[in-house]
């Protein structure tokens, strides 16, 4: 054997064994009371200001629920005055990891200390006028203005999640500090984490909420799908999320293996974008409206495991009665002979026979999409469908790959994109503030929509507390989307898990809110 080979082997052999090290230290597949889950990344725990630390650590006053309604986690209680401007959370007998009481300053020093620090969430509690804590287990929030959503900005997309004063009132730079400690209230406590490797959690056992079964929770990073598979299948992680439904079949037939989806957890649009031709003439937006074979998604991209969407962004099966009855379901069905009509009438022709459209200005008809971050490959696969139901019309559709940093800048300079969104973005009528005018955190929305009346009608919903009255001007608003077109609802989707039967269970006894293992989700698992 040659030297180089020697070589070889020895790498490997080292390899091997780091590798066998790193499972034993992590404990992945070696205890009963420890639940390994794959995730892609762990690059976005930087710190609770700043980042999404790692999931079960910190913790929010309240936390939405599947049934439209909210769960108490720091808060045990909460009430609103008549016109929902005075907010009075009853919290939690709990600790910090270190052992310091949680109490109602912790509260107000995180509502404060973002704003002071002009930190990104500082527009979730942009209506929020100051915080006073009348005793430690009570605090008070005062709005500017009524605002009856004001529990779903602090439970959800991102909401609020409540750091310790005795640690950060004497940090001064949380927009780039790293977090190496993470001292929460939740029920796990963080213990080491390797970058792109794993993070390390154990169970809190003085959780006010009662220990967790699980006594170990280690996410591994594996930043491949089919890794993560093989993974499952081997019995180094426990369950894996946001699978694709060819795999499922396949691990379905697997004896230890289980599947179970979470229904209609993710909402699918096409936006447009309002200020670049051809997408900022309305007439264009309708046409391509009506050429969205959302059946052959359902069917080709997502298996069946998916529903198609006819409203104006709301999704019926979680909105209910927010969704305005008055507008057609079959408004802007699957109908090329209409787009055809509609993109003639509006000067969109095909005036030199090639089988392309030119527009007004002579030029062939060219759209431009950004494709690109998590979900790209979902949202690829809607584009090839929608860009051959468009070479019909004579539409050409060029897709663009993109970095996930670069996507929210490219969108404002393209002509579409596809969005899939968790559906609690997608269920209250307070959610169509999303096309008011720099309602993204304080930025120009993704669509560059900005209509004087769609502004007014937002501001008008968030200052009233009746539901009757907010769900009439939410109608209204729906409206006016119907006719200008800035978005197309296609399709919300199922998102399916799988998880080793043999291992733990109970991982469908709570539905998660978005698409991968939550906090609900664990407290719920336990060993086999």
């Amino acid at each position: 054997m040659s030297l180089r080979e020697t070589r070889g082997v020895l790498i490997c052999f080292l390899a091997f064994l780091a590798l066998t090290h790193l499972t034993i230290a992590e404990g992945s597949t070696l205890t009963e009371d420890t639940v390994v889950i794959a995730i892609d990344s762990d690059d976005a725990k930087k710190n609770v200001f700043n980042g999404f630390p790692p999931t079960g650590i910190y913790e929010k006053l309240v936390t939405r629920n599947r049934e439209g309604g909210y769960d108490g986690w720091l808060a045990e209680s909460w009430e609103s005055d008549d016109d929902a401007s005075e907010w009075i959370f009853h919290l939690a007998d709990a600790r910090w990891h270190d052992g310091h009481p949680f109490t109602s300053e912790d509260v107000k020093f995180t509502h404060d200390y973002i704003k002071e620090n002009k930190l990104w969430l500082s527009s979730v509690l942009s209506k929020v006028d100051y915080v006073d804590c009348p005793d430690e287990h009570t605090v008070v929030f005062y709005l500017k203005t009524p605002y009856p959503a004001f529990l779903d900005s602090l439970s959800h997309c991102p909401g609020v999640l409540i750091g310790p004063k005795h640690i950060w009132e004497d940090i001064n730079d949380p927009e780039y500090y790293i977090d190496e400690e993470f001292i929460g209230t939740g029920p796990f406590k963080f213990v080491n984490s390797i970058s792109d490797q794993y993070v390390k959690l154990e169970a809190n056992e003085n959780y006010h909420g009662g220990e967790p079964h699980v006594k170990v929770v280690i996410f591994r990073v594996i930043t491949n799908k089919d890794s993560q598979i093989l993974a499952l299948k081997s019995g180094e992680v426990d369950v894996v999320s946001d699978i694709s439904p060819a795999v499922a079949r396949s691990l379905g037939r697997s004896g230890d293996i289980e599947i179970f989806t979470a229904p209609e957890t993710r909402g699918y649009e096409l936006g447009f974008n309002l200020n670049n031709y051809p997408t900022e003439t309305k007439d264009f937006r309708r046409a391509l409206a009506h050429a969205i074979d959302r059946e052959k998604i359902c069917d080709i991209v997502f298996d069946g495991y998916a529903t198609p969407t006819y409203t104006t962004f709301l999704m019926p099966s979680v909105a209910y009665d927010f969704v305005n009855p008055g507008i057609p379901g079959n408004r802007y069905e699957y109908d090329l002979d209409e787009a055809e009509e509609i993109l003639d009438s509006a000067g969109f022709v095909d005036v030199d026979g090639d089988g392309w459209r030119e527009g007004p200005d002579g030029e062939d008809v060219t759209l431009t999409m950004p494709l690109g971050g998590k979900g790209g490959d979902v949202s690829g696969k809607i584009a090839e469908v929608l860009k051959e139901n468009w070479k019909d019309l004579g539409i050409r559709l060029e897709l663009e790959q993109t970095e996930f940093n670069q996507w929210f800048e490219e969108i404002h300079q393209s002509n579409l994109f596809i969005v899939g969104m968790p559906y609690l973005m997608h269920d209250d009528a307070d959610d169509l503030a999303h096309f008011e005018c720099n309602s993204f955190f304080g930025k120009t929305n993704w669509y560059d929509y900005d209509s004087s009346g769609y502004n007014e009608l937002t501001e008008e919903l968030r200052s009233i507390a009746d539901r009757e009255e907010r769900k009439e001007i939410g109608y209204r608003m729906q409206e006016i989307l119907a006719e200008d077109v800035p978005t197309v609802p296609v399709c919300s989707s199922d998102v399916i898990f799988a998880y080793r039967s043999d291992r733990f269970e109970g991982w469908d006894d709570a539905a998660p809110l978005y698409w991968g293992v939550d906090v609900k989700m664990l407290l719920n698992t336990r060993s086999v």
